[in-house]
């Protein structure tokens, strides 16, 4: 095998990869979905090697898990489990969101007001496609943790990501959703304002906010089974 065909198998390995992790994260995968290779490597237009590798890591990082009859699902995670996830989320990335804003990067509030832009005014019902919306979300969290520079930080971050997200669409056509993108608005404000403690605590109140609306409507969620993959994958935008 040469090296250009090792690099382009890599690289092919590296977006697959990334794209089940971002699956996970906006919740385009649904908490007991079974994971199929060949319906993966069909949307994703690739062999079936790269997901069963990807799938692989996945597991060992338990954002998937491997069932006793060797199947593979997105976790059903227990409410305990769950509430532990979100009061880890709220630790790690405030300390983020702190670094991040006392690094005063000039350039990071107006990135996040243009990343924010499509959730104003934050009033109104969600204006995007729900995967759209959590894409959009996950990219404003992101850019501001990113920015704390911290190589410890983000890969925890994102573990605990995957681990909720597929339960993140519980909060969608809910009164939080407006009170997720209200907070949005504080963080914004703390972050032109320079005031670490304040971007800190509005986005605690988000954090908190989400994970008691999820844990509310958990069980009953989980009884209307997970949403067909067809229908989830196309919004998530995995077609390509």
């Amino acid at each position: 095998m040469t090296e250009t065909v090792k690099k382009a198998r890599g690289a092919v390995q590296a977006a697959v990869l990334d794209k089940l992790r971002s699956g996970l994260m906006d919740g385009a995968l649904m908490p007991g979905q079974v994971i199929k290779i060949r319906q993966f490597a069909a949307i994703f237009d690739t062999s079936a090697m790269p997901v069963r590798d990807a799938i692989s890591q996945l597991v060992a990082a338990n954002a998937l898990e491997e069932m006793p009859n060797g199947s593979v699902r997105v976790p059903v995670l227990s409410p305990q489990r769950l509430q532990e996830i979100f009061e880890l989320r709220c630790l790690l990335e405030c300390r983020a969101a702190r670094a991040a804003c006392r690094n005063g990067d000039p350039d990071l509030p107006g990135l996040l007001h243009r990343i924010n832009a499509p959730f104003e005014p934050a009033e109104t019902v969600v204006p995007l496609p729900k995967h759209e919306a959590l894409q959009v979300n996950r990219r404003f969290h992101f850019t501001l943790y990113q920015a704390a520079g911290s190589e410890v930080l983000m890969p925890l971050i994102q573990s605990l990501w995957m681990q909720c997200g597929p339960t993140m669409h519980l909060t969608l056509e809910t009164p939080t959703a407006a009170l997720a993108r209200l907070q949005h608005l504080e963080i914004l404000k703390g972050m032109d304002a320079g005031d670490a403690d304040y971007v800190a605590g509005a986005l605690a109140a988000e954090i908190e906010e989400i994970g008691s609306t999820i844990l509310a409507g958990y069980d009953a969620a989980l009884s209307n089974g997970p949403l067909a993959f067809a229908d989830a994958g196309a919004s998530a935008g995995w077609r390509t």
